[in-house]
């Protein structure tokens, strides 16, 4: 009897106790008991280092699952991010950049300046967060305005609908194979290839990434007021040197610029002191813009080829954008410049290998990301 009297108020402390202690850990879900072993990490996708501190569970799940995705039990060691490579698909889908290169011929032939529009979407692209093709998404999973909303985009880039059509034959012919940060690669060749670049093999193996966010963009593309030394810090962040920056500002060669960006430009009595006296006639009379879909070419000589007269331009005092005059200013650049006016091959060369790298530029790959099954979107 004795024995009984004691068993039963511990069985009932025991079932009171428990209730409780459950209650403790299930308001601490990332917590695990032991040492070194921490549970409900948030892993960003484009940074193995952006680990949520595991002693701070806030419960604001909405915020991290923007970037990231959770990662239940023990850390694992970061996989060596895969290298890119030629040839990528040539056993999973072999006809991958012949039907890229297809649709993009067939493009070009009714519209002559989607090769600059592209070429300036690869560029948007890879320089927000890596190419990664997040420019092309339409939502993001926290419903905030994407890339490609941004005033820094929006209507200054184009080029969207050539890059669904390259995806849908693809996903019809391989389906989930060919990644849109690949498309937007091979287009960007191929575009450049049509304004008289020689061509050159694109490394693949890039995923999609998983978000887009318009406030990304303003601090990490150039900007057509920048100064030199804004610019070159950009570039510098990307892993691009001053050399590199100036080469690939050559594109500018076939590019177009809007009206109403550049007007203020040719009408402002101070800067005007710093363009040649012709140009700026000129200039001040095609600026009278009618809208914000007028257009007006960086080379009007060639601005529908890759050539060197670009630089011999900027060096006469004759740039389009404040930025590329400011660049024209800046010794290192400026020496640059001097030396591409005068060696179209070199800057040719030169540049070939800055486009290849810049599409390299912080890219997913192995299991990171995904491989979209359609670009505006995320599966």
């Amino acid at each position: 009897m004795a024995a009984r009297g004691w068993i039963l108020p511990a069985l009932f402390l025991s079932f009171a106790i428990l209730p409780l202690l459950t209650s403790a850990f299930l308001r601490f879900p990332g917590r695990h008991i032991g040492r070194n072993h921490d549970f409900g990490h948030f892993h960003h996708p484009h940074d193995a280092h952006n680990i949520e501190d595991p002693n701070h569970y806030t419960g604001d799940e909405e915020a991290a699952s923007e970037h990231a995705e959770p990662h239940g039990g023990v850390e694992e060691p970061e996989t060596p991010k895969e290298p890119l490579r030629e040839g990528f698909y040539a056993q999973s889908c072999p006809q991958a950049e012949k039907v890229a290169t297809e649709i993009m011929k067939k493009h070009f032939s009714r519209d002559p300046t989607l090769a600059p529009a592209i070429v300036r979407l690869f560029f948007h692209d890879c320089f927000v967060t890596g190419c990664d093709a997040s420019i092309l998404l339409d939502v993001t999973p926290t419903g905030e305005d994407v890339e490609k909303k941004s005033p820094h985009n929006g209507e200054f880039v184009r080029g969207f609908e050539v890059i669904d059509e390259i995806k849908a034959q693809l996903e019809f012919e391989c389906p989930g194979v060919v990644s849109c940060a690949d498309i937007l690669a091979f287009a960007n060749r191929d575009s450049l290839v049509q304004a008289a670049l020689p061509y050159y093999n694109v490394a693949a193996g890039r995923r999609d990434g998983l978000a887009s966010l318009a406030r990304n963009v303003e601090h990490n593309v150039p900007l057509p007021g920048d100064s030199a030394q804004e610019i070159i810090q950009l570039f510098e962040k990307k892993g691009l040197s001053i050399e590199e920056m100036v080469v690939l500002s050559g594109a500018h060669s076939i590019g177009t610029a809007h009206c109403t960006i550049i007007a203020d430009r040719f009408h402002d009595p101070e800067k005007a002191k710093e363009i040649d006296r012709g140009y700026l006639i000129t200039m001040q009379t095609l600026t009278w813009c009618v809208n914000n879909t007028q257009t007006i070419a960086f080379d009007p000589y060639s601005h529908h080829k890759m050539d060197s007269r670009f630089y011999k331009e900027l060096l006469k005092k004759r740039a389009l954008i404040e930025s590329d005059n400011n660049l024209a200013k800046e010794p290192h650049a400026q020496e640059y410049m001097r030396k591409f006016a005068v060696d179209q091959q070199g800057w040719i060369e030169k540049f070939t290998t800055a486009i290849i790298k810049m599409g390299e530029i912080e890219v997913l790959t192995g299991n990171q990301g995904e491989i979209r099954k359609q670009c505006r979107g995320v599966n």
